[in-house]
């Protein structure tokens, strides 16, 4: 048993006159009921969906800390303890989850910034993470950009999107439990097609410069299995109708990022294996996070697009002396084939910034004039957190977070660094805080990627 368990129960044996303490370890208790003080959203058939441990079960250490571990990843609560008090009769024990909960009604998105060709864009995105108290996930996040500079008769540029996910459905008996979601997404958006990623040719009349419109309205369907506590395994079927066409210029233009014109369906199978044993979801000293996904798509399934994408993130967590953690994450993708530009790899989206006029995507819509997208993916990095503080105020808790990430992208194999991923190193300083609604996040990074 683990030290805190072990302890409890040699405690109530020893009140209810049993053997002495050292012996308690070689007796087995059954748990007679359980117990969760302190929870008022969340329904209780919701929580016991999660517990490695059962009414009637042997008391047993891992079940009973994997529980508590699989509570604090969810984000539901600020404080999960557990504590073993004396049941009914000897041999027998009431397993307490002692609960704070917390808000989960968050702001997941929170977007601001501008670039040469847009002066400004934002976004908001919201997420319920225990809706009606049954633990089901609901979000929706849009961003705004408005009409391109100097165009005000364009479209406007926007991207929102909406998801629902169920991430625990028992279907009873030892079968592992289900895993389903939707996702919508509908996205208006333009590349610039200038000859050089600066538009230098086009600076201070960026409504000449040539480039790419497109359209994107669809979404996914997703079913899986949970393997194990940490683990999810699923499948899924996405459709989206593709719209784009190539506007000219008043002067030259350069590569166009791959896209069929016209209205085109993109029609894939999608699959993901995702495994978290992260400790914290704010702050993780202990635990990693394994997430691979593979992309298919063919006109045998009805689309007009055939590539295959593949996706490897991995992050893990060390605990360092007074509270402090090192975080060590990675990532490495490819693609083959005729995939469009937006699954493909933009290299500012994994940097903490760029040098040069790369701005990371909001929400997958680039406002910067670099329209370049690569089909390797190379990324490792290191984060080191100090805490701050941790109160029971509007400012929970806050730590101060410094990395660094080497970068390596190229339109093909063999092809070597290019112009966009030249400067393969970036790094960040970064306030992050952890509130009511939502987790946020002061990047000394993003601003440098912004004035850069």
């Amino acid at each position: 048993m683990a030290p805190t368990v072990a302890l409890a129960a040699a405690l109530l044996l020893a009140q209810a006159g049993g053997p002495a303490p050292e012996e308690a370890p070689s007796r087995r208790y059954v748990v007679e009921r359980i117990e969760f003080p302190g929870l008022e959203k969340t329904r209780e058939s919701a929580v016991r969906r999660l517990l490695e441990v059962t009414e009637g079960d042997v008391l047993d250490d891992e079940a009973v800390l994997v529980s508590r571990l699989r509570l604090l990843q969810l984000g539901w609560y600020s404080r999960v303890e557990v504590r073993v008090e004396r049941g009914s009769q000897r041999g027998l024990v009431v397993l307490v989850f002692a609960l704070a909960e917390r808000n989960t009604l968050v702001v997941s998105d929170l977007v601001v910034g501008h670039t040469a060709p847009q002066p400004f864009y934002g976004g908001l995105g919201l997420s319920e993470q225990n809706f009606l108290g049954e633990g089901l996930g609901l979000s929706g996040a849009f961003v705004y950009g408005g009409a391109p500079l100097e165009r005000a008769a364009d479209p406007d540029r926007f991207s929102a999107r909406a998801a629902f996910f169920a991430p625990d459905i028992p279907i009873g008996g030892s079968m592992p439990r289900l895993v389903a979601g939707a996702s919508l997404l509908w996205l208006r958006g333009e590349e610039l097609t200038c000859p050089d990623p600066s538009c230098r040719d086009y600076r201070g009349r960026f409504g000449s410069a040539p480039r790419l419109r497109y359209s994107r309205l669809g979404g996914e369907l997703v079913l899986g299995i949970r393997p194990g506590p940490f683990e999810r395994l699923f499948a899924g079927l996405r459709l989206e109708g593709v719209d784009g066409s190539v506007l000219p210029g008043a002067g030259p233009a350069g590569p166009v990022p791959n896209l069929h014109t016209g209205l085109q369906l993109l029609s894939a199978l999608t699959g993901t294996y995702d495994r978290d044993t992260r400790d914290d979801f704010f702050l993780p000293r202990d635990g990693s996070r394994v997430m691979a996904q593979v992309t298919f798509a063919s006109p045998s399934l009805g689309g007009a697009y055939e590539y295959a994408r593949w996706l490897v993130q991995a992050e893990t967590a060390f605990g360092l002396p007074r509270g402090h953690a090192l975080k060590i994450l990675g990532a490495a993708g490819a693609t083959q084939g005729d995939a469009p530009f937006f699954d493909r790899f933009y290299a500012a989206d994994w940097a903490y910034f760029s040098v040069g006029p790369a701005v990371g995507r909001a929400m997958e819509l680039n406002f910067s004039t670099d329209s370049r997208y690569d089909a390797l993916l190379l990324m490792v990095g290191a984060e080191y957190g100090i805490p701050l503080w941790s109160s029971a105020g509007v400012l929970r808790r806050g730590y101060l977070a410094l990395g660094g990430r080497y970068l390596y992208t190229a339109e093909r194999s063999r092809a070597g660094r290019t112009a966009q991923s030249s400067t393969p190193f970036s790094g960040d300083l970064a306030l992050r805080l952890d509130t009511p609604v939502g987790s946020f996040n002061l990047s000394l990074g993003y601003a440098v990627d912004l004035f850069l």
